[in-house]
This record gives structure tokens, C-alpha cells and sequence, in this order.
């Protein structure tokens, strides 16, 4: 929840539209925040933090182009 606020309050004040697509931005914080917040539970390091969010970022686009194909969302992103 607040990888998404932080997302949606950046792209209020950058003036995007609240479904504008913003590469990194609607990603990122949505899986770097949790995997902060529990990076002392899970006892990974900020290396390979770095590579899950990367790996996120690669498969939510991924996902969503197939998604859109598939007729399931109504945007590609």
C-alpha cells in the first residue's frame, strides 16, 4: 500500500493521469517497500533486493502486455 500511495501521490504532483502509465514508478515502489519492510525477516541482502525488484519490474510488464493480448486488461501497462 504505500509503494502505490507514493506512486499515485508522484504522479498527482507531476500532473499524470491517475491509469498514465510511468515506467519505474508504478513498479518499483510496489515491491522495494515490502522488501525493505521485511528484509530482516526474509534475511536478504540489499543485493539481492535489488535483483527481485528488477525482476518484478521485468515480469509485471511482461504479464500485463500479455494480459492486454489476452483481452483480460484494457492497457498494456
Amino acid at each position: 500500500m504505500a509503494g502505490d500511495i507514493t506512486s499515485s501521490f508522484i504522479k498527482r504532483r507531476l500532473g499524470m493521469a491517475p491509469s498514465a502509465m510511468a515506467l519505474g514508478l508504478d513498479q518499483i515502489p510496489e515491491s522495494l517497500f515490502p522488501l525493505l519492510g521485511c528484509r530482516e525477516l526474509l534475511g536478504i541482502s540489499y543485493w539481492q533486493i535489488f535483483w527481485i525488484v528488477l525482476a518484478f519490474l521485468f515480469w509485471e510488464l511482461l504479464l500485463s502486455r500479455i494480459l492486454f493480448l489476452l483481452k483480460i486488461r484494457k492497457t498494456p501497462y
